[in-house]
């Protein structure tokens, strides 16, 4: 998929095994081409900060300031655990 939809519930993940992540969810704003948002936002960041790439979670707040994204209302994101220990966190209970 090379274009991404308006109205798209978007989210970005990265990482390797232990160290693999997930951010959003995200509303997309306006249609978009991931390729050309790539260049535009590394070209962008490399002239404001020389020889630096984005980094990954730099790239969702580039996508947010240029308007592509918005976060979504009303979303929660729930911790369940890491390492194969399954301790969902309960939003009320005291440690």
């Amino acid at each position: 998929m090379a274009k991404i939809a308006k109205g798209t519930i978007l989210s970005f993940c990265g990482g390797e095994w232990s160290d693999r992540w997930t951010s959003g969810p995200y509303n997309v704003l306006q249609d978009f081409d991931q390729k050309e948002v790539v260049d535009r936002c590394r070209s962008e960041f490399v002239k404001a900060y020389e020889w630096h790439e984005p980094s990954e979670d730099g790239f969702a707040a580039w996508l947010e300031l240029n308007l592509y994204i918005e976060d979504v209302p009303e979303s929660y994101s729930w911790y369940v655990g890491s390492y194969g220990d399954f301790t969902p966190t309960i939003a009320d209970e005291k440690p």
